[in-house]
């Protein structure tokens, strides 16, 4: 077994004694794991710090919350972020739900969030400015595992609590996040309203990272509109800040999603030449989510150019379609993105049908109804 293959099987095992209340089991898996990779690090500091927390040590769980090589936010004193153990539990459970977030665990992100909000309902508990980043990052959780109507109560929620204060430090993230649900139930102009918000109050501060996210999701909402050169707009936009920053991820993402209007475009050559660049960049990104989209769109250009393609081509553009399909269900299965990975499984279903691959057709699409059924 390769050294990355047991550190994903100890990894796993320690999250199902988690799951199983069997914490000394967990922290002895963890003890086993071995790693340079900084996501794996990230991984084993975050079910050390739920084992901890599930015991009730809450400060022994924050030793691997609050370490730099995870935590960006330097704290050099605890006691700033409460006088007792009892009054930080809030403010770990938050930084708890947020790196399950960067992980990809959005349910388990959804628990710790709201076992924060519980906390702060406590007697004389409650931080305004922790209450409104967990319902933020309730909003993030449940926008990426397909619960759209609840993520936006829970962003409403934390645009409430900002009260009036137009400079509120959360208020572009809310914004962010109120414009990404609107987009994905088809309410492009107040998508369109909140995004813009949010662009300036990220341009304001001169985070080159952020309004090039936030650049990014505006293309979305006008690609969903079909309007394409206002889309091209602002990937390209996007793709010069990640550049600027030197995120491979966002990199990855902005050449993934040009891709994706030079197919809608019919531009096919064009198309292929994005996902080439996108995919230059996979082996420098630490996050499967997004090497997954890239994996699709490229399935996507193979498939498309099939179609004007006869004989030995047409069947080995069909198989690099499907290569790439399946590659972005591996990439994409450890992750609880169910509708990017149900968008992964339809693909790769509906391609080995009609090259007749019927009993891989039906597997893959028991797979894809599994994950649609959460949202009936």
């Amino acid at each position: 077994m390769s050294e990355t293959n047991e550190v994903k099987r100890l990894l796993h095992r320690a999250y199902l004694f988690i799951t199983e209340q069997q914490e000394t089991e967990a922290l002895a898996t963890l003890d086993q794991v071995s790693t340079d990779k900084k996501e794996e690090k990230l991984e084993v500091a975050y079910l050390r710090a739920w084992c901890y927390t599930l015991r009730e040590h809450w400060d022994e769980a924050a030793q691997f919350l609050l370490d730099p090589e995870i935590h960006e936010e330097e704290i050099s004193d605890i006691q700033s972020i409460g006088q007792t153990e009892r009054r930080r539990r809030a403010y770990y459970l938050l930084l708890l739900g947020n790196i399950a977030t960067n992980l990809g665990r959005y349910e388990e992100a959804t628990r710790h969030y709201a076992q924060c909000i519980k906390f702060l309902d406590e007697r004389r508990m409650n931080v305004a400015s922790v209450r409104i980043q967990a319902r933020c990052g309730l909003g993030t959780a449940y926008t990426q595992t397909g619960f759209y109507h609840v993520a936006l109560t829970h962003f409403e929620d934390a645009l409430r609590l900002c009260g009036d204060d137009g400079r509120h430090v959360a208020l572009p993230d809310i914004c962010y996040g109120l414009c990404d649900v609107h987009r994905l139930v088809g309410n492009f102009d107040r998508a369109i309203e909140y995004g813009k918000q949010a662009l300036q109050l990220y341009a304001d501060r001169g985070d080159k990272a952020l309004e090039g996210r936030m650049r990014n999701l505006l293309g979305r909402v006008y690609y969903q509109m079909g309007d394409f050169q206002t889309s091209s707009y602002y990937y390209t936009e996007a793709l010069a800040l990640s550049m600027i920053v030197n995120r491979p991820g966002m990199m990855i993402t902005n050449l993934t999603a040009l891709a994706d209007v030079r197919l809608e475009e019919g531009l096919l050559a064009e198309a292929r030449r994005y996902c080439e660049k996108a995919l230059e960049y996979v082996s420098r990104s630490p996050s499967p989510h997004f090497v997954g989209m890239a994996y699709i769109v490229s399935g996507k250009v193979a498939e498309a150019e099939s179609h004007e393609a006869d004989g030995r081509r047409f069947r080995e553009l069909q198989d690099e379609a499907i290569s790439w399909y399946e590659k972005a269900v591996k990439e994409l299965s450890p992750l609880q993105t169910k509708i990017v990975l149900s968008e992964a499984y339809g693909r790769l279903a509906q391609l080995l049908e009609t090259s007749g691959r019927q009993e891989q057709a039906i597997s893959y699409w028991r797979s894809a109804y599994s994950l649609y059924s959460i949202h009936e």
